[in-house]
């Protein structure tokens, strides 16, 4: 592989745009996956494509080739490569002397053949990603419909859909000011500086799950949103269904019916929704103490639970 490096700290390399916008749409990959990928904006993508910026960063490329499935070489502008062979010229000349009727006779039926079968492989393309059926994905939320202030509280997204080989995803939920992430599975794709969003990209089989834990200090309001998205190759950007609201109260989140009892339906339901959750284990523990017991009471002033024997 030859690249086209420039001097500096920076190294730099010449992309094709209109080949990674071909192998962008062969794939049903969709300008921001591939930009949450490279982490850059879907108009930076753009630009690439339209060659607007012919020259990136090489730690770019790399992302960019990685997204797209194929080595980096299968990304650069080889017109940049290769100078151009000797013999056209030659060519050139003997047709000058010889009369341009030869070379026309000869390369005429290349011509008309390489186009044909060019159109013919281009249809074939463009029928098959048409008449091929996306998948239908979703995603939902579930979440408790109230907790306590300062008190960890669980969230899981399920991914489903209907296909037996692996897609790609981005999962994003936006998390409430004030909050602290305590848990996450699996682990974010995203290491930025945003704290406000965990993100999730990947390439899996549905269903898959995807979960953590927060701890949410209210001062004023008495209730937080949870809002996400979930796109997918080739597909549209979707909200993230199920809970989007929970409320600060008194009463232990796995209390459904706040009745202060943790039943034997409530700690059924925890096991069932929130069991596998890393990490989440003396959360766990702490139900099944309140669920033994004969009830319990939130103690406001040593910010501990008061299980009642």
């Amino acid at each position: 592989m030859t690249e086209n490096s420039f001097p500096g700290p920076m190294s730099m390399i010449q992309i094709d745009g209109q080949k990674i916008k071909l192998l962008r749409e062969q794939q049903g990959l969709t300008q921001l996956y591939l930009a949450t990928a490279v982490d850059v904006t879907t108009d930076t993508i753009s630009r690439w494509e339209n060659k607007r910026y012919p020259s990136i960063k090489k730690e770019n490329g790399l992302r960019l080739a990685e997204a797209l499935n194929v080595e980096l070489e299968e990304i650069l502008d080889s017109t940049k490569q290769q100078p151009e062979p000797p013999q056209e010229e030659t060519v050139s000349s003997v047709s000058k002397i010889q009369g341009p009727t030869k070379a026309k006779v000869k390369t005429w039926p290349i011509v008309i053949l390489s186009t044909t079968l060019f159109a013919v492989i281009l249809a074939f393309i463009i029928f098959y990603f048409q008449s091929t059926p996306s998948p239908n994905y979703g995603a939902n939320r579930t979440a408790p419909h109230h907790f306590i202030s300062g008190q960890p509280f669980p969230v899981v997204i399920e991914l489903t859909g209907r296909s037996e080989k692996e897609n790609a995803f981005i999962l994003k939920e936006k998390i409430p000011e004030n909050a602290k992430i305590l848990q996450v599975a699996p682990e974010p794709s995203g290491k930025g500086s945003d704290q406000l969003f965990l993100k999730w990209i990947a390439k899996i089989k549905v269903p898959a799950t995807f979960s953590y834990v927060l701890n949410i200090n209210l001062t004023g309001e008495n209730k937080v949103n949870l809002t996400g998205t979930i796109a997918t190759a080739g597909g549209k950007e979707q909200a993230v269904a199920g809970v989007t609201e929970i409320h600060a109260g008194l009463h232990h989140w796995a209390d459904t019916n706040t009745d202060n009892i943790i039943s034997d339906s409530e700690i059924l339901a925890v096991y069932d929704k929130y069991s596998a959750i890393q990490g989440f284990e003396d959360e766990i523990d702490l139900i099944e103490e309140i669920w033994m017991g004969d009830g319990y009471r939130w103690n406001t002033q040593t910010k501990h639970y008061d299980i009642i024997e």
